[in-house]
């Protein structure tokens, strides 16, 4: 999802000296490595492998996920690892990062300081809370403590920060929650093996991971459409007005108008409808600006090819993308129009589709008189009529992060 960085040279935050090891160091682990398949939708989507190599000054845990899946008709291909060295009491130092999607390589880097615990990225604008544990290096804290609460950090979503905790709920299960900005981000049930660590992983979002065998882990599997696999279809015959079911707090955009139902919400359709969010604080005597909004659209469309395999882009790398999927053209217009000094903040919601609702990314703006839903991937402005947005944030990892959490609630859908 990154852009390539280059590697700074931190000198202040190498590895601890010798001095941090204890001068008779407790018996070293066990070199282990652990193998599991990912399935979505009853379908297998990827293989993951741990392996922690144990040594007298600490632990080095790599931890590579390999993704095959097809989006429509587009086969993608992912590879992430993540390399973390930790000293005996898994207290991290370093953590790098490597994606590998269509044969362009990002990468990132953070070294924690043992001095302050302060930790420094070579990823611009990341700010990592001192003493936060990286995510892959938590089970492990788990299996020593049977707990765990503190900050936390994921290296695969540019070092974007939050609060974890895992608790045992019962022998051999364990809940897992990561809070990030106070808004519910994730979470997951955990069944542990005998030797402590995750034989079954179910997240909110319906991901599991399965503990397997190394055989198991080599044989192939056919993609599956991740579109199909994270739709939710629609029920009835189709109108202006959608019920959702689920446990949601739907944000007052414009493109849709919203009253509680018995089993969720019902929702109003039409690019007409104003929605509800607040001038920006500037607002005053303002020339209406949707032609530049409709002419920035329109050079983001020129720009960007669609492009469902492309790598995923961050808010960082927006500006130079020229191919990809409908964040892209979301992030890409976003930069623009923030640069125009025009108020934009990227939605995180679902898009009609025949008779089921995709997940889909889009922009609101301010015109200088009101906001408005801006399409970039369709050309739409003022967007609307197909379009429900779940959450509105900043165009950061944090804020696409928490979207995404958003569209987990939907249980399902009925037009009324």
């Amino acid at each position: 999802m990154r852009a390539p960085y280059v590697v700074l040279v931190l000198a202040a935050c190498a590895a601890p000296p010798e001095a941090r090891i204890a001068a008779d160091p407790p018996d070293v682990h066990t070199d282990q490595t652990r193998h599991y398949s990912i399935w979505l939708g009853g379908a297998r989507v990827g293989t993951a492998i741990e392996a922690e190599t144990w040594s007298p000054s600490g632990v080095h845990l790599d931890r590579t996920e390999r993704m095959h899946f097809l989006r429509g008709d587009t086969d993608v291909e992912l590879a992430t690892t993540i390399a973390i060295d930790a000293d005996l009491g898994l207290v991290a130092h370093r953590v790098h990062w490597v994606e590998t999607a269509n044969g362009i390589e990002h990468t990132g880097d953070a070294i924690q300081d043992y001095r302050d615990g302060a930790w420094r990225s070579n990823v611009p604008g990341v700010v990592i809370a001192a003493g936060a544990v990286p995510a892959e290096l938590v089970p492990l804290v788990v299996r020593r403590d049977g707990h765990f609460a503190g900050p936390v950090f994921l290296p695969a979503r540019n070092f974007t920060g939050g609060r974890g905790r895992i608790d045992p709920v019962a022998p051999g299960r364990l809940v897992a929650r990561l809070d990030l900005d106070g808004g519910l981000l994730a979470e997951a049930t955990i069944d542990r093996a005998e030797d402590g660590m995750p034989a079954r992983v179910v997240d909110g979002e319906g991901v599991i991971a399965l503990r397997i065998t190394e055989a198991q882990a080599q044989l192939p599997f056919a993609a599956t459409d991740l579109v199909a696999a994270t739709a939710v279809p629609i029920t009835g015959h189709r109108g202006h007005r959608l019920v959702l079911d689920g446990d949601l707090v739907v944000p007052a955009l414009p493109g849709q108008a919203t009253k509680a139902a018995v089993a969720g919400v019902s929702i109003e359709l039409g690019a007409h409808l104003p929605g509800a969010l607040p001038a920006p604080p500037s607002f005053g005597a303002e020339p209406d600006r949707g032609a530049e909004i409709r002419g920035l659209v329109a050079s983001v469309r020129a720009r960007i090819t669609p492009d469902l395999a492309a790598t995923p882009t961050s808010s960082r790398d927006a500006d130079a993308a020229t191919a990809g999927d409908c964040t892209t053209f979301a992030l890409a217009y976003t930069a623009l129009a923030s640069r125009r000094g025009i108020p934009t903040r990227v939605v995180t919601g679902l898009r009609v589709d025949g008779d089921r609702l995709v997940r889909h990314r889009w922009a609101v703006s301010w015109t200088g008189r009101a906001w408005i839903a801006v399409d970039a991937a369709f050309g739409a402005v003022p967007a609307g009529g197909d379009l429900i947005g779940l959450a509105i944030s900043d165009a950061d990892d944090a804020g696409l992060v928490a979207g995404e959490a958003a569209l987990t609630h939907v249980r399902g859908a009925t037009w009324n």
